[in-house]
């Protein structure tokens, strides 16, 4: 029996589709020294932070939920005031995404930022319009590596296989337990971890997307 070729493609949108992990990183650690002045974060412990959301990722750090809501506010206020001077969309992503477009697949972005945070480097690049669907973290009560999120994607819009591209254990778990293929990209700074989890796709450029998608989609028709 032959499984259905890819109509479907979702999306991370960090350390993905644009190169915010180092502004991401310095944010986390000026947020937490503002804080907490006394706190040292080994590079380790910084690598742990980015992925989950920042509600999580504070609450290691102190117990009281107000204060958790203004480093919440602080990190933001940072995270803007240098986003879209500090990130890069990476090669060859905006075009990948317009071809994907142009073909009829359908596009999905799940990310574990708010959607009103996800949407300045989105609009800047030109993106937004090009997805059928955006979940945010607003959007599902459990945030990756909970399949939810996927699934919430993929209610969105009709599909016969899809597949979750991502940098993060969480996407590719996310998109595993959800049913569908799982694709890997080479410049995630968790490299050795992803390819421990055995992707269906792994990619060193957006170059190496679509043709992936064709060859998986030939062996299937056979």
């Amino acid at each position: 029996m032959t499984m259905p070729c890819i109509d479907a493609v979702l999306f991370d949108l960090d350390g993905t589709l644009v190169d915010s992990i180092p502004l991401i990183a310095d944010t986390l650690k000026k947020t937490l020294r503002e804080f907490f002045p006394s706190l040292s974060v080994s590079p380790a412990e910084v690598d742990a932070m980015i992925g989950p959301p920042l509600s999580a990722t504070f609450a290691r750090y102190t117990a009281d939920a107000h204060v958790v809501r203004i480093m919440i506010d602080r990190y933001r206020t940072l995270y803007k005031a240098s986003e879209l001077d500090s990130i890069r969309i990476f090669p060859r992503a905006s075009e990948t995404l317009h071809t994907l477009k142009k073909r009829g697949y359908k596009l999905g972005l799940v990310t574990s930022k708010f959607t009103a945070s996800a949407l300045p480097s989105l609009d800047h690049y030109g993106l937004t319009g090009l997805f059928d669907t955006i979940v945010g973290l607003e959007n599902v009560t459990n945030h990756k590596p909970h399949p939810e999120p996927v699934l919430k994607a993929l209610a969105a819009f009709p599909y016969k296989q899809a597949v979750m591209v991502g940098d993060t254990e969480g996407d590719l778990i996310a998109g595993r337990d959800a049913g569908i293929l799982t694709c890997a990209v080479g410049w995630s700074h968790r490299r050795d971890a992803l390819r421990a989890l055995i992707p269906d796709f792994w990619i060193d450029d957006y170059a190496e997307l679509i043709p992936a998608i064709e060859r998986y989609d030939s062996k299937e028709e056979l």
